[in-house]
């Protein structure tokens, strides 16, 4: 079983406000390029989180439905 230790990495910021994640990181959370990520700040920190697209897809896919009267709230 892994570990979830903190094991801090050191990065720059490009001219256009890029930062490169880490491979390591990439690896372990499974980022690949075309990866969505939502980022928020929080004090002084920024937190990056990734995005599972297809549960945004089958939220709208679902509201669509609720629109258009294809399914009931149930609520």
């Amino acid at each position: 079983m892994e570990e979830n230790i903190c094991k801090t990495e050191i990065t720059k910021i490009s001219s256009k406000g890029q930062i490169v994640i880490p491979l390591r990181i990439r690896n372990q959370l499974k980022i690949d390029e075309g990866s969505v990520m939502a980022i928020d700040t929080t004090n002084e920190m920024i937190i990056l989180k990734k995005v599972d697209v297809d549960l945004i897809k089958q939220f709208k896919n679902s509201l669509a439905d609720l629109k258009a009267g294809r399914v009931k709230r149930v609520a």
